[in-house]
């Protein structure tokens, strides 16, 4: 039962990450050539009122579904064009990830403290931070992964029906976000996740998979998936027919599959250097905690399945992007929660406890810093200054921490603040190199005025002001007739 202490938690969660990642978005130019292309194909698409067909330079084009061009197009419509709003919906679509995180690791363990860290580290991970800055399909896509893989567990773990009705309709929109790949994965994952609950039970295999697979098939959640996702793919056919079918599937799904877009990173280890770097600075957390999994419980074994699954199915497709593991990560945030958490409880209790919790926390986190500071001695362009404060802010936490005789809750604050401070200081600095690489082809679409919707705001605080001021002259216009 969700109650308000949950939802208040929910919320500033929300709102801690939106500040934290909006602070200085309005200085990240928009980049080519990724970038670039998702924000002129929504401007294109706002030109031609087109709302079905993607667009780019007043041509159809068949890269992506629609679903990030919608909330791009919507944002553009309300706020104006700016490198700022444009970068809004990723900003918005990661501060309910981390929040989401936080409700579905409180019904999966059942943990506030877990459920808490689980969502704070979320927010503070590497890759998780630079995608939600990013303007790219990503985030949304682990957004719903994210529900589909939590709901999908209770599901199946509680035979919850309700449940599985919600991981189809975020399959659903994951399918007009990214395409067919939002369904296949997911879909795979958990059909080989009732072949293993099946072989574990101590009844008829046959029996318990049937069962299994009725709560997996579930004929409403099929419907709600069909109804969110199948409009668009019918009406694009209905529009554009045999086109569609050889552009979208074939061209960008197929192709991209069997044919490398950067073959200098076809190679078979591509995603074994990504995933470490991605999860910094918690991967020795990590580490630590799966060298002590418990792998017969139900959830670390779909934990395991989802993790490899989805790395070894993009490390055999020919085109990889750093991005594209993303949803991978999910159970290890989780893992990684448990572990910081499990490492907090124990510091003080012995010298061992206490060299494990520098030797996985406080190390890795001193490291993460410098290599950001060192980088900037790199590049003239780069100013080092607001790298240096978050060090020195970043070394206070740590002497803070392990001078601390106990732990309390405001302990994982020492940890996350300066995380904020390292990534706020990293936002500050990369500007020149962004600009380098800023969209030229997006700068004409810029609106220079103001957009209609902030105009009218300011025109009607403008009205309250003078009245207010009015009312105020006149006050003191009677109190001197009485004197």
């Amino acid at each position: 039962m969700i109650n308000v202490n949950h939802l208040i938690r929910m919320f500033c969660l929300f709102l801690f990450t939106v500040v934290g990642y909006g602070f200085y978005n309005a200085y990240l130019p928009i980049t080519d050539p990724v970038e670039s292309n998702y924000v002129l194909s929504a401007v294109t698409m706002l030109k031609h009122n087109s709302w079905i067909s993607p667009m780019i330079y007043d041509n159809v084009w068949y890269d992506k579904p629609p679903l990030t061009y919608w909330v791009l197009m919507i944002t553009y419509k309300l706020f104006g064009i700016s490198d700022f709003t444009s970068r809004i919906p990723n900003t918005l679509i990661a501060g309910i990830s981390v929040s989401f995180i936080y409700h579905i690791v409180y019904r999966i363990k059942q943990s506030i403290p877990i459920a808490i860290t689980s969502a704070i580290l979320l927010m503070s991970t590497l890759q998780f931070w630079y995608i939600s800055h990013a303007i790219i399909t990503d985030g949304f896509l682990f957004f719903f992964s994210l529900a589909t893989f939590g709901y999908a567990y209770l599901a199946l773990e509680y035979h919850d029906r309700s449940a599985m009705v919600k991981a189809y309709a975020a399959t659903g929109f994951a399918i007009i976000t990214k395409g067919p790949i939002g369904l296949l994965l997911p879909g795979l994952i958990l059909l080989l996740f009732t072949f293993v609950k099946a072989l574990q039970s101590k009844d008829s295999k046959c029996k318990a998979l049937l069962q299994e697979w009725r709560i997996l098939f579930n004929p409403l959640g099929i419907l709600v998936c069909l109804l969110i996702a199948s409009p668009w793919y019918i009406a694009m056919y209905n529009m554009h027919g045999i086109d569609f079918i050889l552009g979208f599937l074939g061209l960008h799904n197929v192709d991209r599959a069997l044919v490398s877009e950067h073959p200098k990173f076809d190679v078979w280890y591509y995603y074994l250097i990504i995933v470490p770097i991605a999860l910094l600075p918690w991967t020795p957390l990590l580490i630590s905690k799966l060298r002590k999994l418990d792998w017969h419980h139900n959830f670390n074994q779909l934990s395991a399945l989802w993790f490899f699954i989805i790395i070894l199915f993009y490390s055999l497709v020919a085109t990889k992007y750093l991005t594209y593991t993303l949803p991978a990560i999910i159970p290890c945030i989780i893992w990684t929660g448990e572990q910081l958490v499990s490492v907090l409880h124990n510091r003080f209790s012995d010298c061992k406890n206490s060299f494990a919790f520098i030797k996985l926390v406080l190390t890795p986190y001193i490291i993460f810093n410098l290599i950001f500071l060192i980088a900037t001695f790199f590049d003239s362009s780069l100013s080092p200054t607001p790298l240096i404060i978050s060090s020195i802010l970043c070394l206070g936490s740590c002497i803070i921490i392990t001078r601390r005789k106990t732990i309390t809750k405001s302990t994982i604050m020492y940890l996350i603040l300066p995380i904020l401070c390292i990534y706020s200081a990293i936002t500050i600095t990369v500007p020149p190199i962004l600009t380098s690489q800023s969209g030229i082809q997006f700068k004409p679409y810029l609106q220079k005025d103001i957009p209609t919707y902030i105009r009218h705001l300011l025109y009607l605080i403008n009205l309250l002001y003078r009245h207010n001021a009015n009312s105020s002259i006149c006050r003191y216009k009677r109190r001197s007739t009485l004197d």
